[in-house]
């Protein structure tokens, strides 16, 4: 070997084996690792994409479920309602006026017409007969009579005669308590509200002017309460009814309900007779 070889020249170092194997050993192991993080990336992916489709989906079937139970809400298979106090059910939507007055009260549909009582549908179905209309859930109804048109035919168009009138064309068999001429009773099968399908007596006190002027409360017999002249419907404004027991004998008493607004109300036996059914509901 030379001296300037000996002395100022180093000769390169080439890296040997063992140098090139750590170093693309590195290279693997990032590349790998790169490659399960992408792997990973891509698996997260996937999930977050069927997880979106199964929200989407379930959203979906709660939207439908939602909306079903809306529609059994609104829209019940069997409808109940009551047509002059008498509960009834169908799966008919669809009828007119007329329909419901002879397949539901038997009475002539030339001298009756139909009303809704209900307080969220009210309205009258005058002149309206054969027009249809969506029968929903609750709707309490009331059939009215019109009445023979002349006025000379000597119908009685007020007072007593003209009240026992109308109960006898909801059904009723009312009778005239003996030396009482505006005293009125008759037996009435409770319809709706707790005491439902109970056999009782009601008293009217009607007045000379009806319809102009309604009776007041009911007179009902047996008692049902202890008396009460303060508080609230149903326990409140309770007394003894002393003329209708001591005519009639037995229990009596009168629960002070009058008809609220009478003066904006259908004047009609009917209408009267839709409150009273309220006060059973409503026990």
């Amino acid at each position: 070997m030379s001296e300037a070889n000996q002395e100022g020249h180093q000769e390169p170092i080439e890296a040997g084996p063992k140098g090139r194997e750590a170093c693309g050993h590195d290279e693997v192991k990032a590349l790998h690792d790169v490659e399960e993080a992408k792997a990973d990336i891509d698996k997260a992916k996937g999930e977050i994409r069927h997880g979106m489709e199964d929200l989407n989906a379930a959203e979906q079937e709660f939207d439908t479920a939602e909306h079903e139970l809306e529609e059994a809400h609104h829209h019940p298979k069997v409808i109940h309602f009551s047509v002059d106090g008498e509960n009834y059910e169908t799966e008919q939507r669809n009828w007119t006026p007329n329909e419901i007055i002879k397949d539901f009260s038997g009475l002539d549909i030339a001298t009756h017409y139909l009303i809704e009582t209900d307080p969220h549908h009210q309205a009258s179905f005058q002149g309206k007969g054969d027009v249809p209309f969506q029968l929903h859930e609750g709707a309490r109804f009331q059939v009215i009579s019109v009445g023979p048109a002349p006025v000379s035919d000597g119908t009685a168009r007020t007072g007593v005669p003209f009240f026992m009138a109308g109960l006898k064309s909801l059904g009723f068999n009312p009778t005239v308590v003996p030396g009482k001429s505006e005293h009125v009773y008759f037996a009435y099968e409770i319809p709706t509200g707790n005491f439902a399908g109970r056999q009782v007596q009601l008293g009217l006190i009607v007045p000379a002017d009806f319809p102009m002027t309604s009776p007041g409360g009911i007179h009902v017999s047996p008692r049902f309460y202890p008396n009460r002249g303060g508080g609230t419907h149903p326990t409140g404004g309770i007394h003894d009814s002393a003329d209708f027991q001591n005519a009639l004998g037995g229990e009596w008493q009168y629960w002070s309900r009058p008809y609220s607004n009478w003066g904006a109300a259908k004047k009609a036996v009917a209408t009267y007779m839709s409150h009273v059914w309220k006060l059973w509901d409503t026990q």
